[in-house]
């Protein structure tokens, strides 16, 4: 049986799994916090996957979801601040074992490739996907293809400029998207609201849960802000679906008919007809769903 190896490195750890053509998981989704050799620990991965599906999986290729930006023309990594010993790496340079090719693609970008072919847009060809965790990112699908831009940075969605005279954000801009609808935003957002401090996005759901209105109100503001830009985008990119994905997206009932209201509210009545706004459906595979997929070999 045909597999590829699909990896997601995140900013305090890596996910991994063998993946089937039609996209089952054939091992269990390994996590593991992220070690400083990060190439070397993608290997053991590898290994320990491959291992665990025996001599009935042929792996035929590997691909890494990476938080940067991958250059499309040259196939290297640029930037990417939370693992910066990628930058500059070339993945036709790198073999996770002998004669495995790796392919390399942004993980906002895995993850509406992954949800495209596998999840909540299962089937469109047009695709605008939302990824809010601690950041916010983005991919567009138009027409089946994957939009990257000149030097993939195509679809930052959290950069958007919400507010042109608002926080600075590490971007260099002021008033991103991110700095408002993030999981960062939303504590940050509630510890303003009360003066309590938190650890994150995930303790204010659970405050929300329980009725706390600060907490209801920091969900839904984000999830006003994440309609406004959805509704934005699906104008310019009159997709089938509009994903939202992410960390954030598994408690959806806290800002979801929010998202919904204000998608309704400013798209464009032709747009509107017949596009679907769902969470995503894939969680925490999503990534080495999408890693997978952009697996060369």
């Amino acid at each position: 049986m045909p597999a590829r190896f699909g990896a997601d490195v995140g900013g305090t750890s890596v996910r991994a799994a063998l993946v089937g053509a039609d996209g089952a998981l054939l091992t269990p989704l390994l996590d593991l916090p992220r070690s400083p050799d990060l190439i070397g620990q993608l290997a053991d991965l590898y290994a320990e996957s491959a291992e665990r599906a025996g001599s009935s999986v042929t792996v035929v290729g590997a691909g890494l979801a990476i938080p940067g930006a991958v250059d499309p023309a040259t196939g290297r990594i640029g930037s990417v601040p939370t693992a910066p010993a990628l930058r500059g790496l070339d993945p036709a340079e790198v073999r996770l074992a002998p004669g495995l090719p790796l392919g390399v693609c942004n993980d906002a970008n895995a993850a509406v490739l992954a949800e495209r072919a596998y999840g909540a847009a299962r089937g469109a060809r047009h695709v605008v996907g939302l990824f809010v965790g601690t950041g916010v990112g983005g991919g567009v699908v138009v027409d089946g293809a994957l939009l990257t831009g000149r030097a993939g940075l195509a679809a930052e969605i959290g950069h958007l400029v919400v507010d042109p005279d608002g926080p600075p954000c590490p971007c260099g801009g002021r008033g991103c998207l991110e700095q408002y609808a993030s999981g960062t935003a939303i504590a940050a957002a509630y510890t303003a609201a009360t003066g309590r401090s938190v650890t994150g996005a995930a303790e204010v759901a659970l405050a929300a849960r329980a009725g706390d209105p600060q907490a209801r109100a920091a969900y839904a503001g984000a999830g006003r802000l994440l309609g406004v830009a959805a509704a934005g985008l699906a104008n310019l990119f009159n997709p089938e679906a509009v994903v939202l994905g992410g960390g954030v997206a598994a408690v959806w009932d806290l800002f979801g008919d929010d998202l919904v209201r204000a998608v309704e509210r400013h798209t464009m009545p032709l747009t509107r007809r017949g596009l679907r706004v769902a969470p995503g459906r894939l969680g925490r595979a999503a990534g080495v769903l999408g890693a997978a997929l952009a697996a060369t070999g």
